[in-house]
């Protein structure tokens, strides 16, 4: 790196130099430990107690020699089941560690001050003699049963405990659900309507660190002067005072001499101001240096991951023999198997397709046996059609691999192939219910839940309202995995796919309809079980809809790694879809999952899923935002209908490519393959000669986005700051020591020069464009000419 030239440039004091190479500080011969399976997460306390799962980061209770706090922190624990319950932060500042003594060796876990305030919301009724008022939002999963409201002197109001940020909801007066009629405040809510916003707290910048480069064995840091002490972690382990030094709005690092010794280890860095994080740092080190080189990285490195999604039934057609389609003349065609199976994705893995296209993470859909008969029923808009369980998500076994997409040889001749050519394999994973001719059903009826509820009606479709009971349809009992028995059995069964097959990881549907315990008791198997004894990477993401509270109460180091950040589609979907706006609320839900998952979170940006309408069929405006888009793709052909809808879904992964986060193509989004919803947002894919120019170039355009990331550690391991937002444009910095990607977007119908000033302590030089869009330096300061529905990827 050119650190020489960029610390002359910037005037770093050969005072400071020399305070950096010091002798190594008796600190650094700490006591090295490796108790803890990969990177402690920190924990997020509650606004009121919050209790710490010591087991979710060591295997045994007993093998914890003390607990405390490196500020003062009222606490107590519990040392036979191993759980710290914090009453309250007494200390200073947004930042502090548990330490925990583990067989003798001293581990710090990150604990992060509850952001979170009490509000109150008030309300004057419409009508003089209501009787029953309640809001449903954002807040609380839309289900207004959750916040009622109390009269007291003609007001209703709740007191709602929430975290700074925007929020949106309805009022709930007599059963009659409406806009707030006293609030002017009010935001689209995609679908043809609007929903009602009130505010908690104040929209401030964050504080922001970056790093910087190397000085010797040094690791600097930009460090605003302002900030609080830095909190910096090497592999859960606190470097004390003596590790670094400050000057100015500089940090020297000294790295551990143990990293030395170590292919990789990580640099964990956070800062705060009074009570106000700031993002936090992660630096790769391959034996004690930072990684420069994206490929010295392995597939393994979680945050190298690029995801491909297929619905295995409609990919490719390896082998016609084992095409079965369910013989009922009530299944519509579109909601029977096309007969993709696991040699038709074999037959991609070899011609090169996902490796072309940067992809290092193949994500199936499930593969488990499903039924041979039909269920279900659509009967809408003149259309009626059963289904079959081409999709997978109707198990009648939790070992077999349905015959229809291949053998269990086949899927071992995958994963092997895959790791091979140096991809991971995750395979879709149907923990929350069962089919109806499911054994497990079969010998133990009273496993499930209650399929109709006290007052008679039917328990199916209650997402929010009975979230951990909910049936999803009369044929498909949810399990109670509440009960031990149930966990153990269900957890095991999981546990037989890692057992049997080589693979990375699972993708897990209906994430938040099981309770927490079973996810603990499973990712617990999978870390002592496999894991550990197998030296393999396992990695486990979820699906939920609903608030980032509720999202994020399933990652952790004991849980999930990441879930799917639906909230940043739908505002990535709202803002590039349309040329109307919908920047700036971008920019608010993509800083609110930074603040909530974590700077270099592992969740999935998604170009779109099995579930819902195409985006290019927005863009395009071949479905309407107001319309049932499963209704459209039933009853009408849906095509591209305008280009720009290409434009604006090269937008959507540019987008998806270069924020945090784990980016996943939804098969077919990488041509623009246009639909409604389920299942017109299912048809067969389509490669080669089948592509006409449009779906060529983007395939192409999302090709050199997919390698831009995969080759730049900016983009892989940089944070972010934002350095311009209006309401259809957006130009964001990631950095890396001296390595820099600026993403610069135009949504609007118009061409537009946008005009960046560059903070100093960013590297810009050599920079280059992948669109080739013309640009200028002109000192710190970057001038961007876009055209409409456009975006430029500046790099070095």
């Amino acid at each position: 790196m050119k650190t020489a030239k960029l610390y002359i440039a910037l005037g770093v004091s050969l005072l400071f130099i020399t305070a950096c190479n010091k002798e190594e500080p008796n600190e650094a011969s700490i006591v090295y430990g490796s108790e803890i399976l990969g990177l402690a997460s920190p924990v997020q306390l509650a606004f009121e107690n919050s209790r710490i799962y010591l087991l979710d980061y060591f295997e045994e209770a007993a093998g914890i020699d003390s607990v405390g706090f490196v500020d003062e922190m009222d606490y107590s624990f519990i040392p036979d089941s191993a759980v710290v319950i914090v009453h309250e932060f007494n200390g200073p500042g947004a930042l502090t560690t548990l330490k925990v003594s583990y067989k003798g060796v001293a581990y710090h876990i990150p604990i992060l001050r509850s952001r979170s305030a009490s509000f109150r919301f008030s309300y004057e009724a419409i009508s003089n003699n209501a009787q029953q008022v309640s809001l449903k939002g954002n807040f609380n999963g839309w289900n207004h049963k959750a916040t009622p409201l109390t009269l007291e002197d003609d007001v209703w109001s709740a007191d709602l405990i929430l975290q700074p940020g925007l929020y949106e909801y309805l009022v709930v007066e007599d059963g009659k659900e409406m806009l707030d009629p006293s609030n002017p405040n009010k935001k689209d809510n995609g679908s043809g309507g609007f929903n009602s916003t009130f505010r908690v707290g104040s929209a401030s910048n964050r504080p922001l660190i970056t790093t910087f480069g190397m000085l010797g064995d040094s690791v600097v840091v930009y460090y605003p002067e302002s900030l609080n002490a830095p909190l910096i972690l090497w592999e859960n382990h606190l470097l004390a005072d003596g590790f670094y030094n400050r000057r100015g709005s500089r940090v020297a690092i000294a790295v551990p001499s143990q990293a030395e010794e170590m292919e990789l280890s990580y640099l964990r860095v956070f800062g705060s101001e009074d009570t106000e994080r700031s993002n936090d740092l992660l630096v790769p080190l391959h034996k004690g240096k930072p990684v420069e080189n994206s490929g010295k990285l392995a597939r393994t490195d979680k945050h190298t991951y690029s995801m491909y999604f297929m619905m295995v039934d409609r990919f490719v057609n390896g082998n016609q023999d084992n095409d079965v389609i369910v013989d009922d003349p009530e299944i519509l065609p579109p909601a029977n198997y096309y007969g993709g199976d696991l040699e038709g994705v074999m037959s991609k893995i070899e011609d090169g397709y996902f490796k072309k296209l940067g992809a290092n993470t193949i994500w199936l859909s499930p593969i488990a046996q499903n039924p041979l008969g039909s269920y279900g029923l659509w009967d809408k808009g003149g259309v009626r059609s059963k289904f079959s369980g081409y999709h997978g998500y109707w198990p009648i076994s939790s070992s077999q691999v349905d015959f229809r997409f291949g053998t269990s040889d086949e899927l071992l001749a995958l994963t092997d192939a895959a790791h091979k050519n140096g991809f991971n394999v995750l395979l879709d994973y149907v923990a929350n219910h069962v089919h109806q001719e499911h054994p497990v059903y079969a010998q133990h009826p009273d496993w499930a839940t209650e399929l109709y509820l006290p007052d008679g009606t039917l328990n199916t479709e209650r997402w929010d309202e009975y979230r951990l009971t909910t049936w999803f349809d009369t044929f498909m009992p949810t399990l109670d995995l509440e009960r031990a028995e149930v966990v153990e059995a269900m957890t095991d069964s999981a546990l037989f796919w890692f057992e049997k097959y080589p693979i990375d990881g699972f993708r897990h549907d209906a994430t938040k309809h099981i309770a927490l315990g079973f996810w603990r008791t499973l990712t617990r198997k999978l870390k002592y079980e496999i894991a550990l004894p197998q030296n393999r990477t396992i990695y486990q993401v979820g699906e939920t809809y609903g608030n980032p509270d509720l999202i994020s109460s399933y990652i952790g180091s004991g849980m999930l790694d990441a879930q799917f950040d639906f909230n940043l589609y739908d505002a990535a979907v709202a803002a590039f879809a349309k040329s109307s706006g919908g920047m700036e609320n971008l920019h608010r839900v993509l800083t609110q999952s930074l603040v909530t998952y974590g700077d270099h979170h592992l969740m999935g940006n998604i170009s779109g899923n099995q579930d819902r309408c195409r985006f290019i069929s927005y863009a395009d405006g071949s479905v309407s935002f107001s319309e049932d888009a499963k209704l459209a793709g039933w009853t009408r052909s849906i095509e591209i209908s305008d280009p720009i809808g290409y434009k604006r879904l090269g937008m959507l992964h540019a987008f998806n490519f270069t924020v945090p986060g784990i980016p996943v193509i939804y098969y077919g989004d990488e041509i623009g393959m246009p639909g409604g919803g389920d299942p017109d947002n299912r048809r067969m894919m389509r490669f080669g000669k089948d592509l006409n120019k449009e779906e060529q170039a983007m395939l192409k355009l999302v090709t050199a986005i997919s390698n831009l990331r995969k080759d730049n550690m900016a983009l892989l391991y940089g944070d972010l700051n934002t350095l311009h937002i209006k309401d259809t444009e957006m130009a964001y910095i990631r950095n890396y020591f001296e390595k820099s990607a600026i993403a610069i977007f135009n949504t609007s119908a118009a061409s537009a020069t946008i005009t960046i000033e560059i903070p100093a302590h960013y590297n810009i030089e050599n920079m280059k464009g992948l669109n080739r869009y013309q640009h200028n330096f002109d000192g710190r300061k970057l001038s961007v000419e876009l055209p409409p529905a456009s975006f430029e990827i500046l790099t070095n």
